[in-house]
């Protein structure tokens, strides 16, 4: 089988070879594995994303939906005291009673 130490070191050389081989396709499959992950990562990071953009953009259309339901409901009170003050005035046969309006601060 070996006639020669030149066999000997053909089959120590192609042995040799044969493991970096399996070693090198053992690095590639477990670099595959860890871009796949990642590849999953970014993917879940994307979609969570954009379930926190559209979070806020409910929560945008309702502080604006609620904005001017408040803005219309405070209208509508500040009418309907000023209706109780003039019935009140009326009935007292009274001037009716201003209220003052605060002064607005300048902005900076």
């Amino acid at each position: 089988m070996f006639d020669t130490s030149k066999d000997i070191l053909y089959l120590v050389i192609s042995l040799c070879v044969l493991l970096v081989t399996v070693f090198f396709v053992w690095i590639m499959y477990y670099l595959a594995m860890i871009l796949k992950d990642v590849r999953n990562m970014i993917t879940d990071v994307k979609n969570k994303i954009e379930s926190f953009g559209e979070i806020l953009d409910t929560i945008k259309d309702k502080v604006v939906s609620s904005a001017t339901v408040l803005t219309t409901l405070g209208k509508g009170l500040a009418d309907l005291i000023g209706m109780f003050r003039d019935r009140r005035a009326a009935k007292w046969d009274e001037e009716p009673i201003e209220v003052k309006e605060k002064k607005k601060k300048p902005r900076k």
